[in-house]
């Protein structure tokens, strides 16, 4: 089910219980003034986050996240898309969604939360990283997403593709099974054992791990 966010006090309250604590009083300084929608989302496999424009009467901007972020990972979700909408409100359809407009708006965005009151120390030296050369996610960050990652619920026993030694075989979330063979520039190069297809893979993509 999709829990529905007003745009009012409540909408900080609501948040609260996602977000490391002591964080949502800084959101009123970036969402106030903004009609923003915010739903929380399913646990979607392809991204945390996402944010778009609406043309309505009652909201001009939609943010959605996964509802099985942890805290830390679903602020600097929440954050990212945030800055989204802010370089939508000053750029429109201008400028790059990921290009310099955008990341000098993240790194504003981001800046007040960075801070070891908020944050485990992992998280927080990461961000300071992450904060000079922001990429299209927190996925491609990998030292980020590690650190995020850490304070996730136990999770079946998944692991991420890039520690999976070479020759492996490994079981996707379709149930499909694959051989993990060959590291390109961004992606792994794997092969579907059914169809012999050849698919690829991100790095930090949860898999779980087949005896070979």
């Amino acid at each position: 089910m999709i829990n529905r966010l007003k745009d009012d006090k409540t909408l900080y309250a609501a948040l609260e219980r996602f977000l490391p604590a002591g964080t949502s009083a800084l959101l009123p300084q970036l969402l106030d003034g903004y009609s923003t929608l915010i739903k929380l989302k399913p646990a979607r496999k392809s991204k945390f986050g996402d944010y778009r424009p609406l043309k309505n009467k009652k909201y001009q901007h939609q943010i959605t996240i996964n509802n099985d972020l942890n805290p830390y990972a679903f602020l600097v979700t929440l954050l990212h898309e945030i800055a989204h909408m802010h370089a939508y409100e000053k750029h429109k359809n201008r400028v790059k969604p990921h290009g310099a407009e955008w990341k000098s708006i993240y790194a504003e965005v981001l800046a007040p939360f960075i801070s070891l009151d908020y944050l485990p120390t992992d998280v927080y030296n990461s961000l300071l990283k992450h904060i000079n050369g922001p990429t299209a996610s927190s996925c491609s960050d990998h030292a980020l997403f590690q650190a995020l990652k850490k304070y996730n619920p136990e999770s079946n026993g998944l692991m991420v593709l890039e520690a999976l030694p070479l020759g492996s075989h490994f079981k996707w979330r379709n149930g499909q099974v694959f051989l993990k063979e060959a590291k390109l520039r961004k992606r792994y190069k794997c092969t579907e054992l059914n169809s012999r297809r050849t698919w690829f893979f991100h790095p930090m993509a949860e898999i779980e791990k087949l005896d070979s």
